[in-house]
């Protein structure tokens, strides 16, 4: 991959913005090679050169992406909330904002976790495994635990916060699993009032007995 690293910056935008759409467009199965160099105005030996195959082309988008979006997660503001249930809905928002400025690679993403190729199954269960737990802990550091009853352990609390989130992820990657992400952005309301309904099931059990919300 280095010598695609060390391409003009133009250059690589253009062979990765054509990839992306590709992949999220086509499925991994579908997507065409043929298609992406021809879009990008290169060579189809100059692509494989670079990747040596449309394996590694692909686990390289999905390292890719994840990471642009995470950069973009954390230039948002307004989800350092001291209150982790306040944080929790925050961090919900900006990420379906996320989703909405960048569609492609949110649906290149959240099609290889949904369905994820056979050949590739392995690799980007290692990826997506590794990504969860190093970045989903740093989202819950700092939240204040004074509102939480007496006796409760605040840190097995707040990995409960976590499991809850990666759970409701993963329920809700399911359950959109087979539609195409604007279906998803239009049932953007329907899914915070779920959400927020167990928000509530986990604040009202956690919290100290005549808290307000």
């Amino acid at each position: 991959m280095d010598k695609f690293e060390n391409l003009p910056e133009d250059k690589k935008k253009r062979i990765l913005d054509s990839a992306i759409e590709e992949f999220a467009v086509n499925g991994y199965d579908k997507a065409s090679t043929n298609s992406i160099v021809k879009k990008a105005d290169i060579s189809k030996g100059i692509l494989f050169h670079y990747f040596g195959s449309k394996k590694n082309l692909f686990l390289y988008l999905f390292d890719y992406c994840i990471n642009t979006l995470i950069d973009k997660y954390y230039l948002l503001d307004d989800i350092e909330a001291e209150d982790i249930f306040e944080r929790f809905m925050r961090v919900s928002i900006k990420k379906m904002k996320v989703i909405q400025d960048e569609p492609l690679m949110n649906k290149l993403v959240f099609s290889a976790i949904t369905n994820m190729p056979k050949d590739l199954k392995e690799e980007l269960t290692v990826r997506h495994n590794n990504y969860t737990s190093k970045y989903l802990p740093e989202f819950f550091e700092k939240v204040d635990t004074t509102n939480f009853k007496e006796g409760i352990d605040s840190q097995k609390a707040i990995e409960l916060m976590m499991m809850c989130m990666d759970g409701l992820s993963s329920k809700y990657i399911q359950r959109y699993k087979d539609v195409s992400m604007d279906e998803v952005m239009n049932n953007y309301d329907e899914i915070m009032e779920d959400f927020n309904k167990y928000l509530d099931i986990l604040k009202f059990g956690i919290y100290k007995s005549g808290e307000s919300k």
